[in-house]
């Protein structure tokens, strides 16, 4: 029997039959099932009522022209973006329940804050009117994901990313390594091999930003870093985060924001395919490309 966990259920779920309600099953497999079923009847709902009315309901849209270069596509399937949650709420769990394991800077109700996002997101979803202040939470819970997927490419595990402890097997003799296995644009740089460094500092599919960090040592903040990119938690409105529009071990995938290209720039030296991939996302959202030349330039000084 799947297991549950007594919550409120939302205004919307109320209309929906009770075998059809994901309000507290803890299984991210079933949650996703029922969640889908949810969205695709909501979905005919309103399309049926666009028909009848003759509106297409762009009232209720989000303009990315308005969005002050915010990833407005994130929104666009609010209902991925709840798999999504599901995903690394499943993922978060099994971490807090191990107390070796569970990630230093990670405040202790992380899973209760996982699924507090995830209700809202999903009421705002079914409502129609998705919310631009979810795009960062969501931005970071996606790098979350891409970094816990990653690792799995490697051949480590979530336990081991999160341990402070953790050395990366690149960097040690581990015989269940099977390098023939990991992505290209994961496979391990020399440096990777000669100096030992956290395993945190594998997941990013571009070798180049993995030797500016492991050679970076001491002077690498990594909790500020961390706080960028996955602190979904955190209120405070920082833009200085990456991007994940799909296979996370694909570079073509990552996007880098402004504000991050900024602050971390030194990251991101000898970095070509994000610099591509980044002004890529931009063009299609209709954002002048960033200038490469001038934030890295501007970094020297």
């Amino acid at each position: 029997m799947v297991p549950t966990i007594p919550l409120q259920q939302l205004p919307q779920q109320q209309k929906a039959p009770s075998e059809d309600d994901w309000t507290g099953v803890s299984d991210p497999v079933t949650r996703r099932r029922l969640q889908n079923r949810l969205n695709q009847r909501s979905y005919r709902q309103r399309h049926t009522k666009n028909n009848n009315t003759g509106h297409s309901g762009q009232a209720n849209s989000v303009d990315p022209s308005h969005d002050s270069g915010r990833p407005v596509q994130l929104m666009r399937s609010a209902s991925a973006a709840a798999n999504t949650v599901s995903h690394v709420a499943a993922i978060i769990c099994r971490l807090t329940m191990d107390q070796h394991s569970t990630c230093t800077f990670a405040p202790p109700n992380i899973h209760e804050l996982m699924n507090q996002f995830e209700r809202d997101a999903v009421e705002k979803y079914l409502s129609g009117s998705p919310e631009i202040d979810h795009l960062l939470s969501l931005s970071r819970i996606n790098v979350l994901r891409a970094a816990y997927e990653n690792v799995i490419a490697l051949g480590m595990t979530a336990e081991w990313l999160c341990a402070d402890e953790a050395v990366s097997v690149f960097s040690q003799s581990c015989p269940g390594v099977r390098e023939i296995d990991v992505p290209q644009s994961l496979s391990p740089t020399s440096l990777q091999r000669r100096v030992p460094h956290h395993p945190w500092l594998d997941v990013f599919p571009f070798p180049q930003m993995r030797d500016n960090m492991i050679l970076a040592g001491d002077t690498l903040d990594d909790d500020e870093l961390c706080h960028d990119l996955v602190c979904f938690w955190d209120t405070r409105d920082s833009r200085a985060t990456l991007l994940v529009w799909g296979a996370p071990w694909d570079p073509q995938n990552w996007e880098a924001s402004e504000a991050f290209a900024i602050k971390w720039h030194w990251v991101l030296r000898g970095c070509p395919d994000l610099m591509v991939s980044t002004n890529k996302w931009r063009r299609r959202r209709g954002e002048k490309p960033l200038l490469w030349r001038e934030i890295l330039g501007a970094g020297r000084t």
